[in-house]
Formats: C-alpha cells, sequence, structure tokens
C-alpha cells in the first residue's frame, strides 16, 4: 500500500453507490448485486498500461474460481467503451470493464495519480452486503496481490458468514 496514503473508504464500512456503463453494453450497478454476490473491484490505469493488462488476465483466469466464491469482478478506468470492449476481446475478460468517464467514480473509491490523471491501481473487496473487507492501494498495479491472496479473502468473508456461503 502506498506509505502515508489513507484509502478513500473505511474498512467495515458500506461502500458507496457505483453505477457506470459497462463493455458489456449497459450499465452496471453494485446495488443490483447486494445480498447475492461478494465483490472485487480493480481501479486500473488503462488499456495502455502493460501491468493492469497483465493483472486483468490473471484475473481473467481465475475468474471461475472468483465465482465459485459468489463474487462477481469490476475493472474500472477512464477508457471510453470503445476501448474496454478492444481490451475484453484482446485478453478475453469475462468480467465487466466499467467506465468511468468524469472520475468521480474513482475519486469516491480511490485516488488520481495526479501526476498522470488516471487511478491508482486499486483492489477492493466487500461481502455480499457492500461491506468493504479489504483494499489495496499501489503505484503500479504489478504491486497488487496476486488471485490466491484475492481468493483467500473470498474464502475468509464466506467462512465467516456460513448461512451465506456455497460452502
Amino acid at each position: 500500500m502506498l506509505k502515508n496514503f489513507p484509502g478513500v473508504l473505511k474498512t467495515s464500512e458500506v461502500i458507496p453507490y457505483l453505477n457506470l456503463p459497462s463493455s458489456k453494453n449497459g450499465n452496471v450497478n453494485v446495488w443490483d448485486l447486494k445480498q447475492r454476490k461478494n465483490l472485487v473491484i480493480f481501479f486500473y490505469h488503462g488499456a495502455y498500461c502493460p501491468h493492469c493488462a497483465e493483472k486483468l488476465q490473471e484475473i481473467a483466469d481465475a475468474y471461475q474460481r472468483f465465482e465459485e466464491l459468489e463474487a462477481e469482478v469490476f475493472a474500472i478506468s477512464f477508457d471510453k467503451l470503445p476501448k474496454l470492449r478492444t481490451l475484453a476481446e484482446r485478453i478475453g475478460i469475462p468480467f465487466p470493464l466499467l467506465q468511468d468517464e468524469t472520475g468521480e467514480t474513482t475519486t469516491t473509491f480511490t485516488f488520481i495519480d495526479p501526476a498522470d490523471n488516471v487511478p491508482y491501481p486499486t483492489i477492493l473487496i466487500t461481502d455480499r452486503f457492500g461491506v468493504l473487507r479489504y483494499q489495496e492501494m499501489v503505484s503500479e498495479a504489478h504491486e497488487l496481490p496476486d488471485v490466491e491472496e484475492m481468493l483467500s479473502w473470498l474464502l475468509l468473508i464466506q467462512t465467516e458468514c456460513p448461512e451465506c456461503s456455497p460452502l
């Protein structure tokens, strides 16, 4: 995590409303998933970033494992929808890529790097009630936790709520 750079959101609090245009057509509204899915939200620099593309690919390759833990993944950048669709097709991303054209959602959930005007790469994990359980913000996407750590957090969430868990 960035030193002396606290997260915008507080762990154990419900995340704010999020409704953004999706690479899969239409908008994604996180409240549509409330009480049904845990969430993994990935803010990234954009399609031009090779480290971000690698992290997207890593998550895409493990997407079935995220689904098995009743989680949905969203990745958010400032990229326009055509660029998001191209990236999703090129990498084979099964989850929605979301467009935050104004940056308003990004500044609500994380920080924007003032030098490059892009989101700091950030992973947020919530339980099915929208409560933030984990967050990590870094300078470059390759510094983010790997898929195994993300899955471990989801498994912990599932075991803490046995009545919510398919396990």
